[in-house]
């Protein structure tokens, strides 16, 4: 098998998780959505860059019905972090999410309406299943590949995961460390 990516199963595996942390007395306070995502030259990314989310949206539903078409993009906003990124150094942007690794030109173009830093496959589900319970939210993503480069996406994502799962590996207690003991208008 492979792992499970995109986002059924990430909006899913969100839902219930937030699900079966919800009691009479208990819920969760604060999601963190970790993982790695390509990025974009143009919005200054590089390799083992952390991107801190200010929102999320997709870039590949496209339904060209009046009223549907921002339900299509799904834009959510993130929690503020931007003192989590300023102390730690990380940068800030939009993810934008769709569910292939590679692109089509349309979805270049939403992707640039959305004013994309960072791409994944999960961040825009995941931010709808904690929506749906009322859970602030933001995504620490980290670059694998450069969407606007010259290299196909899946070779150099397969080239960098090393580097970005070390990234990552690196920031995210730094992140936890942060966050814990804070309100979410000190993020």
């Amino acid at each position: 098998g492979v792992d499970n990516v995109g986002t059924v199963p990430a909006s899913l595996a969100t839902f219930l998780a937030l699900q079966k942390m919800k009691t009479d007395d208990n819920e969760a306070h604060l999601l963190i959505n970790a993982g790695t995502c390509g990025g974009f030259q143009r919005k200054g990314a590089s390799i083992g860059d952390v991107f801190l989310t200010t929102a999320v949206a997709n870039h590949d539903r496209r339904i060209a019905i009046p009223d549907f078409t921002p339900y299509g993009v799904g834009r959510i906003d993130s929690t503020s972090v931007e003192n989590l990124a300023s102390s730690l150094n990380y940068k800030l942007g939009v993810c934008t999410t769709g569910n292939s690794l590679d692109f089509h030109e349309m979805d270049s173009h939403h992707m640039l309406e959305n004013d994309a830093s960072v791409k994944d496959m999960e961040a825009a589900a995941i931010a709808w299943s904690a929506e749906m319970w009322g859970t602030p939210h933001f995504g620490v993503k980290v670059v694998t590949d450069i969407v606007d480069g010259d290299k196909p996406s899946h070779e150099e994502f397969m080239e960098n995961l090393g580097t970005a799962a070390q990234s990552l590996q690196s920031a995210l207690p730094k992140v936890i460390d942060f966050v814990c003991d804070k309100k979410h208008d000190e993020l």
